[in-house]
């Protein structure tokens, strides 16, 4: 195994320094993957993805191996090139053994090429089946038929347990900083069961970015009004949001650099060619900072819903006020300008248009 794999080893234990300091530990991570894959196994630790591509495994036989040194536990994360999918684990011992599964998605007319990276088994790390079953027993809690309200309060407590009886262990604030559907209180206040030792981890940072998303997520609410801006239309013109008033209003922030804002293009053209006259409209929001290519996006997926752009991207104000830190975004409005959906995929956007119109 030792003799087949190249990785760069050297690289690895620069690395290391940019990690909390810790008693380093040797490991070695032998794997197995399934599926289609045309790329190596790629490992790094943390936040540390802009050095990622510098450990790195070949693939033969399906077979990858990983060997250095790192302080433990320690969440060591996965990929296969600059498209995959990142699978996170958590090593714990001198030897782990994982066994992933991965298929080749084409898209963009055969273009881009997405690896559908995920772990399917661990062995020999007690912290990532801490990890694991939880996940296990929240995809199940999902699945279920149960109201959403109720979901949520099995998953408030759940998670309260596991963080009572386990407060000093990384998976109790790796879990926290996962917990986006529960309110910005619940958080805070599971937040307080965490053992202080905590408080300087990688995922200490995750927290504290999910409350300050949840505290301002309180902006895009149900029932709450849609703050109004003023930005600039493709011909230059001045845009106030508040002009839709009176009509069903879809809000789409995308950007001509994000492919998979633009993958749903087509469907939103047909979504606004339906209705356009029924009572609702469209309006798209870019973050481009290069107007160029905002214009020639537009033309190239034939929108002919209004286009605007917040040269501000994800630090001008329509993203700062609405905490957006990833796009695709949007807010389906009602005729009083007030905000009754978010984060909607398309078919949710005309099932409930349809409803309403």
């Amino acid at each position: 195994m030792k003799a087949m794999t190249n990785f760069k080893l050297s690289l690895l234990f620069l690395l290391l320094p940019h990690l909390p300091f810790c008693q380093s530990t040797d490991f070695e991570i032998s794997g197995a993957i399934t599926g289609e894959y045309n790329s190596k196994m790629y490992l790094f630790f943390e936040g540390n993805y802009r050095q990622r591509d510098s450990i790195s495994s070949e693939i033969r036989d399906g077979k990858f191996y990983f060997k250095g040194k790192a302080p433990m536990p320690i969440q060591a994360r996965l990929h296969m090139d600059q498209q995959s999918f990142i699978s996170d684990i958590y090593i714990d011992n001198s030897q782990t053994f994982i066994k992933c599964t991965t298929k080749m998605e084409i898209t963009n007319n055969g273009q881009d090429t997405l690896n559908m990276l995920s772990v399917v088994d661990v062995k020999g790390s007690a912290t990532n089946k801490l990890k694991s079953d939880f996940e296990i027993w929240l995809e199940d809690l999902k699945k279920s038929k149960a109201p959403d309200g109720e979901k949520n309060e099995t998953y408030y407590q759940k998670l309260s347990g596991f963080i009572r009886k386990y407060p000093k262990n990384k998976v109790s604030i790796y879990l926290l900083g996962k917990a986006s559907t529960l309110s910005y209180l619940q958080v805070k206040e599971l937040n307080t069961l965490i053992d202080t030792s905590l408080n300087k981890t990688f995922e200490a940072k995750s927290v504290r970015s999910l409350l300050n998303q949840l505290e301002k997520s309180k902006n895009s609410s149900n029932g709450v009004a849609f703050q109004n801006f003023i930005l600039r239309d493709s011909s230059g013109k001045e845009v106030d949001t508040k002009q839709f008033k009176g009509k069903y209003t879809l809000i789409v922030c995308w950007a001509s650099w994000c492919k998979s804002c633009r993958t749903e293009h087509p469907d939103l053209n047909v979504l606004y060619k339906k209705y356009k006259d029924k009572g609702f409209e469209m309006v798209g929001i870019s973050f481009d900072k290069d107007k160029q290519k905002w214009k020639q996006a537009i033309a190239k997926d034939q929108l002919h819903w209004l286009q605007a752009i917040d040269l501000g991207g994800f630090e001008g104000e329509m993203a700062r006020f609405y905490a957006i830190d990833a796009i695709p975004a949007n807010f389906l409005l009602d005729k009083e300008g007030k905000i009754i959906g978010g984060g909607l995929t398309t078919e949710e956007i005309e099932a409930m248009i349809e409803k309403l119109l």
